[in-house]
């Protein structure tokens, strides 16, 4: 499952031409981003839309030789998945989902510049979100040589557009502590925090975390915490469908305690 910043603040591409020297292009350009989505999906049927609901279009970023940004390019986008009922690229670089399956695309700058492959899934427009693991536990006892325990906030993301309820994939969960009980406990900085696969938090704190649904629909933070100073814990998830509007069922109330 990939988190929003690796699919909204994409690196700047490189891309490989000959000798592997900076080209010298029109319009002063010599490096293009990647294609930046606004979203990882888009709804079957619908535009493609930023995480407010607005229809956003594709997006390509030109630097200059300077590092400078260069406004006004025009690219032009070419889907790579094997022929079928992929998306409809309008006029403005608006996307619309024709057929539920992930879709590949280039963007091209001028005969020169082309970027690397991104991938968008169409998807059914999700309705629900719901706790795929206990909403109340209890941190448990940290492990031989341990200091701190986590526990599993499990949520699944589905749609019942065909009749048939099943998960959606790529739509994007923002977990956040809430609550800490009783309100006047004392806890250090980052000894209680949401992590991810790999034990790490993202911010400073730790007290926000964000996660993108995988191909059943689940997404997943871990509360890591060294048990003392506090009596439980609230963390909220919230996801909304491709419109921007709040999932039914969201937020999700997890409680944890520490006994």
């Amino acid at each position: 499952m990939l988190s929003p910043p690796a699919l909204a603040g994409a690196a700047l591409a490189v891309v490989a031409l000959s000798c592997g020297e900076v080209p010298t292009l029109p319009d002063g350009i010599a490096y293009i981003s990647s294609v930046l989505l606004p979203s990882p999906a888009v709804a079957l049927g619908d535009t493609l839309r930023d995480s407010l609901g607005q229809a956003a279009p594709l997006r390509i970023v030109g630097i200059g030789n300077a590092g400078d940004t260069i406004t006004g390019i025009t690219p032009t986008y070419v889907v790579t998945t094997v022929p079928g009922k992929t998306i409809t690229i309008a006029p403005g670089d608006f996307v619309i989902g024709d057929s539920v399956r992930p879709v590949q695309l280039v963007g091209r700058v001028g005969d020169r510049l082309q970027t690397p492959a991104v991938t968008l899934d169409v998807v059914q427009q999700p309705d629900s979100i719901g706790a795929a693991s206990d909403t109340l536990a209890v941190f448990p006892l940290p492990g031989t040589g341990e200091v701190s325990s986590s526990v599993a906030l499990g949520v699944t993301v589905s749609s019942g557009a065909t009749g048939t309820r099943a998960g959606v994939k790529s739509i994007i969960v923002r977990y956040r502590i809430t609550n800490v009980y009783p309100a006047d406990a004392s806890i250090p900085d980052t000894t209680l925090v949401l992590v991810d696969a790999s034990n790490r938090f993202a911010d400073s704190t730790g007290l926000t975390a964000v996660d993108t649904t995988d191909d059943s629909g689940n997404a997943s933070r871990s509360i890591r915490s060294i048990p003392f100073g506090f009596d439980s814990v609230e963390i909220r998830a919230t996801a909304n469908d491709l419109r921007g509007t709040p999932l039914r069922g969201s937020p999700i109330r997890f409680v944890v305690s520490t006994r």
